[in-house]
């Protein structure tokens, strides 16, 4: 079975799994949203070190993925704010086995 993710195709189901949470902030990104929703500069506040342009792109790419989303409320000043989906909420589940098993491998 070919798999498509982001326009590239591929024959391993784990390539593409892991393709979605591969750049450095995204599991985090996630992992935060799982517990509220935020506002951009509240989640670039909780990300210590990310510089816009990488936030921003990360963001892009995750609600591209249908894993948060990105809610635009038409108000002054202008307000968004980002959730985990619930198909972000079941990455996440899947996620946690790997998660357990490097907790356990730093461990050694």
């Amino acid at each position: 079975m070919l798999y498509t993710y982001r326009n590239r195709n591929s024959d391993c189901p784990y390539e593409m799994a892991l393709g979605l949470v591969s750049k450095r902030w995204k599991p985090r990104i996630l992992a935060i949203l799982s517990e509220q929703t935020l506002r951009y500069g509240d989640l670039k506040d909780a990300l210590e070190g990310v510089s816009d342009k990488v936030l921003t792109g990360a963001l892009d790419d995750l609600t591209r993925d249908g894993l948060i989303s990105r809610t635009a409320f038409a108000v002054i000043p202008p307000r968004v704010e980002y959730a985990l989906t619930p198909q972000g909420e079941t990455l996440l589940e899947a996620l946690e086995p790997l998660a357990n098993w490097a907790k356990q491998e730093n461990g050694r």
